[in-house]
């Protein structure tokens, strides 16, 4: 094999990788150590779809099935191409390899589906109507964007640009341009998907939907590049095949069409994005797409306990939209998942803290235990009984680093450095501080502008020279001609940006929270000193999808179900499992329904020992406290492996008289054939209900104090008896 291995220089233009030290003993020693569905995973040849369920290692498969293609198929590192979904996967995937192989893989394709696409781009960007260096726009530029198109065609109200970027979004994922939209769709927001499209090429900017619109549109125009880029990319590896939307579903296909071998890993049963376009079918119909395809399901688990696997196995059996597997682990270990129901949010907040601190007091770190709730929203009351008992938490997904107002002001003054095209940047910096740059003036450049057919910062040289336009716009120029032919580290480019555009002076004017802000950009600037030049460094931070703030102090994770998938934690509160809330009163629909489901079946999976549910008797609502009911969700876990709940803690003594006596009946699920419309029930919260209907295992009755309820039969009552 030559170790020594170069990108085709027709096609990449990146240092070569060397393998002189790659370590074949350190390979197939973790491939000795692999189970049986797993090493047949990494050697099956053709197109391959890995069903991983939670916590089976399908990293580790992902990881070695690259290694095992360079060491024992003799595939070049530069011919294969490996997508994942977020950024922080591509970073774990490259550090396991660069430790199993002692490689370098910065020059690698292994990147997210847009970094990716992205490349493909930069390759040819004469192909899309770009010149080279072109930026790639961030979501409140495309809003700057859309509020000038409305404002200038008067749209009505009801059109705002995040409705109309939105629906916008929606039609490039189903891979559609502007003239490619069905008529049938609104003509306004199609309009203005074409000024829209037209104004991206005019500023020399794509948006983050473009990166992979254009590339697919790029490849299937032109016969011959589309067939370079087969040949060129031998095997394509792909990780959550489960989530990819159509646009990346033809993205795959078109680029696999040639390639030797495809190999994808996901989890129908984790499949919880449909809300942003992700479509189960795509992972269900691989082998109509791929013929010959095999599948290959990863059923051993590493993380959970057997109480946990079997609840998570035996809940997301009740869905249909699946392969169907089951998980095992070879553990015999662990406790029963405790189930309790709560006089109200109030109380089950007071329950949940209660119990951080006991699993503490025994030695639990509090970084090793998470509460996940279905919405945002319900961490209010969680955050508020942290805060008087001084536990330690953080809320992940809170707002990105780079969304900020004085880290977004300077990545518009080295946007516009970096492409002076960028009119959104020259906009946004132009009177950033104030400089005495009006309307007036910026409405004479957008003139200029499309008179001389260029961009703003070239209009506004030219005004500035023949009607002496404004001074301080003229001084702006000539210092990002300077900054531009600065030679040196990048963060001495930022600093001497925001010295010397007056950014800092003003943000010093501003008393505590300037200084605050001042200590961002600083951080910003700290940033700047991992990237060799300005272009790696702003595709870096515009191709971000998510950075979640790491804190250093032990403290208790809030975060909601979607941003728990991928993590792991020794103990986790499910919190709020009730009907209309989990699963959502918006997601009652058979196909919502399962996505619900799969949702609570990545609840679960995140914990490794011990699971707690909670729900709450009554919540508080906009309109006030109403009563609720515990989800079905709860019903549908195995009885031998919960422990139950239903009676107040005795912190709640106050509020049991708000609770009917309950009698000694037989619970309606030991007698189903006995419920029909006009029998009489019992609920513990509700009292006596009338029964109206009966379908699965969902009863509904009509209370006299609180109207008509759908509750679970379980938690119902025949009359006393005697």
């Amino acid at each position: 094999m030559n170790k020594n291995l170069f990108f085709d220089a027709n096609l990449e233009n990146s240092p070569c990788v060397n393998l002189e030290s790659f370590s074949s003993e350190e390979f197939f020693k973790n491939v000795t150590a692999l189970n049986d569905a797993q090493k047949s995973a990494i050697q099956a040849k053709g197109r391959v779809l890995v069903s991983a369920g939670a916590g089976t290692g399908k990293t580790k498969v992902l990881t070695l099935r690259y290694a095992y293609l360079v060491q024992s198929c003799k595939i070049p590192l530069t011919h294969i191409m490996a997508v994942t979904f977020t950024n922080r996967a591509a970073q774990e995937m490259k550090g396991r390899l660069e430790q199993l192989m002692s490689i370098q893989t910065k020059s690698l394709w292994i990147g997210t589906f847009h970094s990716l696409a992205l490349r493909l781009l930069k390759s040819a960007p004469e192909r899309i109507g770009r010149k080279p260096g072109f930026s790639v726009l961030d979501t409140k530029d495309q809003g700057r964007i859309m509020g000038k198109l409305l404002k200038a065609i008067k749209a009505k109200r009801q059109y705002t640009c995040q409705t109309v970027l939105h629906q916008i979004s929606q039609w490039k994922c189903q891979t559609w341009l502007p003239h490619q939209v069905p008529p049938a769709h609104d003509e306004i927001n199609l309009t203005l998907y074409h000024h829209y499209q037209q104004e991206l090429e005019l500023t020399n900017s794509v948006d983050f939907d473009d990166l992979l619109l254009l590339s697919y549109h790029m490849l299937k125009a032109d016969e011959a590049l589309l067939s370079k880029w087969q040949r060129y990319f031998k095997h394509i590896l792909v990780d959550e095949y489960q989530d990819i939307n159509s646009l990346q579903y033809g993205w795959i296909k078109l680029l696999a069409a040639q390639s030797e071998g495809l190999f994808c890993v996901g989890d129908e049963d984790q499949s919880i994005y449909g809300w942003r376009g992700a479509s189960i079918e795509n992972i269900l119909r691989f082998q109509e797409d791929f013929p010959g395809a095999q599948i290959i399901p990863l059923e051993e688990n590493y993380r959970s306990s057997p109480a946990i696997l079997s609840a998570a196995s035996t809940l997301i059996g009740n869905n249909h939209l699946r392969h169907g597997k089951i998980l095992r682990t070879q553990r015999r270990d662990g406790e029963k998942i405790q189930v309790q129901g709560l006089w109200d949010s109030k109380e089950e907040a007071a329950y949940v803290i209660k119990k951080i601190v006991a699993s503490h007091q025994k030695g639990r770190p509090y970084a090793s235990m998470a509460i996940l709730m279905r919405t945002s929203a319900q961490s209010r009351e969680f955050e508020e009984r942290f805060l008087v008992e001084h536990i330690p938490y953080q809320v992940v997904g809170s707002i990105n680093f780079y969304e900020r107002q004085e880290i977004r002001d300077m990545l518009g003054y080295l946007r516009w450095i970096h492409n002076p095209s960028d009119g959104l940047a020259f906009e946004r910096v132009m009177n950033t501080p104030r400089r005495g740059i009006g309307p007036g003036a910026l409405g004479k450049i957008y003139s200029k502008a499309k008179a001389k057919e260029c961009s703003l910062e070239e209009a506004g040289r030219i005004l500035c020279e023949e009607e002496k336009l404004s001074s301080a716009l003229g001084i702006l120029l000539h210092q990002v001609q300077k900054w531009r032919r600065h030679e040196g580290p990048l963060e001495q480019l930022a600093a001497r940006v925001f010295q010397e555009s007056g950014y800092e002076a003003y943000l010093l004017n501003q008393g505590n929270e300037g200084i605050s802000r001042q200590e961002n950009v600083k951080e910003f600037l700290k940033a700047l000193e991992n990237f060799q030049n300005l272009e790696d460094f702003l595709d870096h931070v515009s191709l971000l999808l998510e950075l979640r703030a790491r804190s250093s102090q032990d403290s208790v994770s809030i975060l909601t179900l979607h941003a728990a998938k991928g993590l792991e934690f020794e103990e986790t509160f499910l919190v709020g499992w009730e009907e209309q809330l989990f699963p959502h009163a918006r997601c009652l629909s058979e196909r919502d329904l399962e996505e619900e489901r799969r949702l609570a079946y990545v609840a679960l999976t995140r914990a490794k020992e011990r699971v707690n549910i909670t729900f709450a008797w009554n919540r508080r609502t906009l309109q006030g406290q109403m009563p609720s009911s515990p989800s079905r969700f709860i019903q549908e876990l195995p009885a031998g492996e919960i422990d139950l709940r239903l009676s107040l803690e005795k912190a709640s003594a106050s509020s049991m008289k708000h609770f009917p006596s309950a009698p000694k009946g037989v619970s309606v699920s030991s007698s189903q054939e006995a419920i029909r419309p006009g029998v009489r029930l019992f609920h513990q919260v509700f009292g006596w209900g009338i029964v109206e209907s009966y379908h699965g295992n969902v009863v509904q009755l009509v209370f006299k104090q609180y109207g008509t309820k759908s509750v679970m039969d379980s938690f119902l009552f025949f009359t006393e008896q005697k």
